[in-house]
């Protein structure tokens, strides 16, 4: 949210350091549109079932990835990430890691920790009512907004929620068969988070912890059969939202989970996400 797939403070910065502990290995940042202007902008508004769509060919496309890859998604990213997982998967996923994603969602819209004019107009588009038609379609966290005072409005009007966390009445089987082909799910949540409320939603929780939910114990998205598996890791990081130590980076996740071969042929590939 209010970043870009090549700013290089911070995505950037997050390539440099894979590269430098991982020499020769091929990354992609993802762009949504054809400028890091646009980019920038995609990231409060546009239509994240359109994003995914969009980002399912661009992987599909690019022929170094084909054999599959790692991915680490940020924040919102990692959560449509997750939804290229369960939609798409072509080339597969080996390794998922999020750092702060709203699986659960939101109870409340993000603030703007930065000055940042398309933040404070997106919170002010969305203060006219998350569930309301303009903004439920053109504004991205309205997209990931889940009032838990009126789940029945949010399961009725919310675009893309719902139905990646499998919560409407029919569920899409697909979604299970194609999450639980992960070699691991990397969850990690930031301990002073106030961005994202509730801060556990970065864990898949929320009021209720995730192995008490129905979502997973009726297993909608495959989360318990993974667990079962030993492949969810649940991580903490020390800090407020997005405020990552490289070398925590460095030692909890290039190495753990970034320096393994997918293949009899390739090096390590991944990809990232805003």
């Amino acid at each position: 949210m209010g970043d870009t797939c090549c700013n290089p403070d911070s995505m950037g910065k997050i390539q440099e350091t894979i590269n430098d502990v991982l020499p020769g290995i091929y990354t992609y940042s993802i762009m949504i549109g054809k400028d890091e202007s646009e980019d920038k902008k995609s990231s409060f508004f546009g239509n994240i079932n359109e994003e995914v769509n969009s980002v399912c060919e661009k992987l599909k496309a690019d022929e170094n990835l084909k054999y599959g890859f790692n991915a680490i998604g940020f924040s919102q990213g990692g959560q449509f990430l997750r939804a290229y997982v369960q939609r798409c998967n072509d080339p597969p996923v080996y390794n998922l890691i999020t750092f702060g994603s709203p699986h659960n969602g939101v109870s409340d819209i993000p603030g703007c920790e930065k000055n940042d004019g398309w933040c404070r107009l997106m919170r002010s588009i969305a203060s006219q009512g998350a569930y309301s038609g303009y903004v439920r379609d053109h504004v991205i966290q309205a997209q990931y907004f889940k009032d838990p005072l009126r789940l029945e409005l949010y399961l009725k009007k919310n675009i893309y929620l719902p139905d990646i966390n499998n919560e409407l009445e029919v569920k899409n089987e697909t979604y299970k068969k194609n999450l639980v082909t992960l070699n691991k799910l990397v969850l990690i949540r930031f301990t002073e988070d106030t961005t994202l409320k509730p801060r556990d939603t970065a864990v898949k929780g929320n009021v209720v912890p995730v192995r008490e939910q129905k979502l997973y114990k009726e297993d909608w998205i495959g989360l318990k059969t993974l667990d079962e598996a030993e492949k969810i890791v649940f991580k903490d990081c020390e800090g407020s939202h997005m405020t990552i130590e490289l070398n925590y980076f460095r030692e909890e996740v290039v190495v753990p989970y970034l320096n393994n071969s997918l293949n009899y042929r390739q090096k390590p590939l991944f990809v990232i996400q805003t």
